[in-house]
């Protein structure tokens, strides 16, 4: 992990995790495309949001079960981090169902073709 402040405040929390699964809370945000590291909530969201797209796009077996709980976790430390700086409404807001996470389900639970899609829902 380097010097920046996501990794400077993600590090002593990881510290508490299982090594399986701190290891993978860092893969995560290291391996998110495009992540500004500078601002801790913003980029614990995003790697989450990215985790929890990869699993629901995945085969739905076993083995992302670790992904899976990385991604959980990082959300979860994004609005620890949020709260610390005052911003958990604005990231409550910016990831609820009516923002990112919303967007997300609808495109993966409602798209046509998949099945449970009820046609004209």
């Amino acid at each position: 992990m380097t010097g920046n402040p996501t990794f400077r405040w993600l590090r002593p929390r990881v510290l508490e995790a299982p090594p399986e699964l701190a290891a993978d809370i860092i893969r995560l945000v290291e391996s998110t495309p495009g992540l500004d590291l500078s601002d801790p909530v913003t980029a614990l969201a995003t790697a989450a949001l990215a985790g929890l797209e990869e699993v629901a796009e995945g085969a739905g077996n076993r083995s992302e079960a670790l992904r899976l709980l990385a991604a959980d976790a990082a959300l979860t430390y994004a609005f620890e981090a949020a709260a610390g700086a005052g911003r958990s409404k604005e990231l409550a807001t910016r990831l609820g169902l009516d923002g990112e996470l919303g967007k997300r389900l609808e495109r993966q639970v409602y798209a046509p073709g998949l099945p449970g899609h009820a046609e004209g829902s």
